[in-house]
């Protein structure tokens, strides 16, 4: 009725008028519309083809397969991490590029399963079976690190499956690092793969959150052992230890000495470095302190011993028992401790350092002041023929230490090289004055390397005038 009533009303002729040009022009927007979604999608189109042109003409797809094969062999030496799968994840670049990452079996070399909960297990699991096959029969490294994950139902099924997922490859396994966290990880570690280490396998590594004391495996290719609260629970095995280059102790309390020291006499032949870390000494007998200088273990090739928050009494002890007449590099790291008089400073003693063409001195959080400023002073006398370079860092530091090297440069004659970390007063005019204390000094060699790590008082421009001077400067700001 109502449509009847408004046909019968007249239409205004101008009204009619306006109403079709809004109809055009509503035609033409839909036009516009449709032609703009057809742009869009031409646009698109060509945007692909210009990707794959691109990918098509890229300068990596004139490269051999051989060198990009050696890109991804370099990067699978790095330790870094992110190094290592960077190139894996490049793969997008060309399909050259994934061809020959597929076919570059060193590429897949380094393994890591770093599991955190259950829920990351499985996907490690699978993540490391292809890595295991696409390295073929190259050598590998491995890392099994499972320190954050906690106790579940189906830890420990996972764990071994991951153990049997790496026993067929050990044989081809060069370095292999574990950390573990519950008190039986350790011990199932151990015994499912020690027993397949061949002469491949030249570096280990173990470490736990829990103590574990067990009887441990002989491993006797290994060059390289690193223990961390993980040991031996009646004694060191001489086959632990007959043939390592490095071994590296920590969180080891106590360590019945008398038994350690005869197991690692038996690799005198070729221990070349030494590093316990917050370890103690315990003794069978007190017969054992008052040995003589002849029965002291020799160690010829004995390059580098670190001790770090070992007590001073068993460093006396340690330094006392052995003879390291190649001894080029020491690390002391004293936990805040006061510096002191230490035997193998005494010229009289046997084991004194004199006697060691000791190249390379650190010390770390210690506490340097007063009469323990002499006692460094003395001992920089006592090495300074031969040292070279001198790293302090942390703790406490006398800053008449800085006065002694700028007045008698000639106590360290041979000093190249000179890094000073976290000293919150240490300035750059101290440098400087010791820097020119040295220079054109007869019988005294000017610094060339100097490294200041996060020290509040170092002002910035003084890097400048050092670098003018010649010398390399590493500055990491506070």
């Amino acid at each position: 009725m109502a449509a009847e009533i408004l046909a019968t009303i007249p239409i205004n002729d101008e009204v009619a008028a306006v109403d079709e040009k809004i109809r055009i022009l509503d035609e033409e927007l839909t036009a516009m519309e449709k032609r703009k979604e057809e742009i869009e999608n031409e646009k698109a189109e060509l945007g692909n083809a210009r990707i794959a042109v691109l990918a098509k003409t890229a300068p990596i797809n004139g490269m051999l397969p051989e060198l990009l094969m050696r890109v991804f062999e370099y990067a699978a030496l790095e330790s870094d991490q992110e190094g290592v799968e960077l190139p894996l994840r490049l793969v997008t670049v060309s399909h050259q590029w994934r061809t020959v990452a597929l076919q570059t079996p060193r590429a897949w070399g380094r393994v890591v399963i770093e599991v955190e909960d259950d829920s990351g297990a499985r996907p490690m699991i699978r993540r490391a079976r292809a890595f295991l096959e696409r390295s073929m029969a190259t050598p590998i490294d491995v890392v099994l690190d499972i320190l954050q994950w906690n106790r579940s139902e189906d830890r420990t099924m996972l764990l071994k499956t991951m153990l049997e997922l790496l026993i067929p490859h050990i044989d081809r396994c060069t370095r292999l690092v574990t950390r573990c966290k519950e008190e039986d990880d350790a011990p199932l570690v151990l015994s499912s793969l020690t027993p397949h280490f061949g002469p491949t396998l030249k570096d280990f590594s173990i470490e736990s959150r829990d103590s574990v004391r067990l009887d441990m495996p002989n491993m006797p290719y290994l060059s390289r052992l690193s223990i961390d609260d993980v040991g031996p629970r009646n004694g060191w095995p001489n086959q632990l230890v007959t043939n390592l280059k490095s071994l590296s102790l920590r969180y080891f309390k106590p360590i019945a000495f008398e038994g350690f020291l005869g197991a690692l006499e038996s690799a005198q032949s070729t221990l070349e470095e030494l590093r316990l870390a917050r370890c103690s000494l315990s003794f069978d007998s007190h017969a054992f302190m008052f040995q003589s200088s002849d029965r002291r273990p020799r160690f010829p090739y004995l390059k580098r011993i670190a001790m770090v928050e070992v007590s001073p009494a068993d460093l006396d002890v340690f330094f006392e028992s052995i003879h390291a007449p190649a001894l080029e590099d020491l690390f002391l790291g004293l936990d805040s401790q006061r510096f002191r008089y230490f035997k193998f400073m005494d010229p009289e003693t046997a084991t004194c350092l004199s006697k060691c063409p000791l190249k390379k001195l650190e010390i770390e959080d210690a506490c340097i002041e007063g009469s323990e400023l002499r006692a460094l002073l003395a001992l920089f006398k006592t090495v300074g023929s031969t040292l070279e370079e001198v790293a302090i860092g942390g703790g406490e530091l006398d800053t008449r230490f800085f006065h002694a090297m700028e007045v008698d440069p000639g106590t360290l004659p041979r000093l190249r090289s000179l890094t000073i970390r976290n000293k919150s007063e240490f300035t750059g005019r101290e440098l400087l004055r010791i820097v020119n204390a040295r220079q054109s000094r007869p019988g005294i060699s000017p610094l060339q390397v100097v490294g200041v790590d996060k020290c509040r008082a170092f002002e910035h421009d003084v890097a400048d005038q050092l670098k003018r001077m010649g010398i390399k400067f590493h500055f990491v700001p506070y």
